[in-house]
């Protein structure tokens, strides 16, 4: 009987401790710390990240202060910018910067979906490495458990060899029921 129930609280405390599969993530918010390297010089940034699942992301520029205000929205394949040094909003012809945050979250969500040595590893944080594209890498450093959902945090982006980027996630909120949003005109 002591056995049968000591086997109950285990497998109920497993069930409920578990986190939440990330393919169910209807959207997302974070504040990004960013530091990026380029030709030999260190820059940092700071914006907020909007993600709505499937195809939303807006990405707005808090510092440095010659950028804030600057907003990058992606939507069912038409990127905008605002730019409010003009009081503008323009087409953006190559947003990389945004649609490729946009179809890495899109590929985790695939992998959690179809790939079962993702699903396995991921969960158990054993996956400290993603491929992207041909030459491109990110390193997770950091995972967190938000909102019952394990996210990576803390993040290295690699092209080849060289270092990119370091991305940090802070006040991450997941499923908080954000709304898409208009570009200024």
């Amino acid at each position: 009987m002591i056995k049968n129930i000591l086997i109950f609280l285990l497998t109920t405390i497993s069930i409920f401790s578990a986190p939440a599969k990330i393919s169910n993530i209807k959207d997302i918010y974070s504040l990004v710390k960013e530091v990026t390297y380029l030709n030999g010089e260190k820059k940092e940034k700071t914006y907020k990240i909007e993600y709505i699942s499937p195809d939303y992301l807006r990405k707005e520029i808090i510092l440095p202060n010659v950028n804030k205000g600057e907003i990058f929205q992606y939507e069912k394949g038409d990127a905008k910018v605002y730019i409010p040094l003009f009081d503008e909003v323009v087409e953006e012809k190559n947003s990389d910067d945004v649609s490729n945050f946009l179809s890495i979250i899109k590929d985790l969500k695939n992998k959690d979906l179809n790939d079962k040595n993702f699903i396995d590893n991921y969960y158990l944080k054993k996956i400290k490495e993603l491929k992207y594209k041909d030459s491109y890498k990110i390193k997770i450093k950091k995972y967190e458990k938000i909102n019952g959902f394990l996210l990576p945090v803390e993040l290295e982006i690699f092209e080849d060899n060289s270092k990119l980027a370091e991305l940090k996630l802070q006040n991450v909120q997941v499923n908080s029921g954000i709304k898409r949003k208009e570009l200024k005109k």
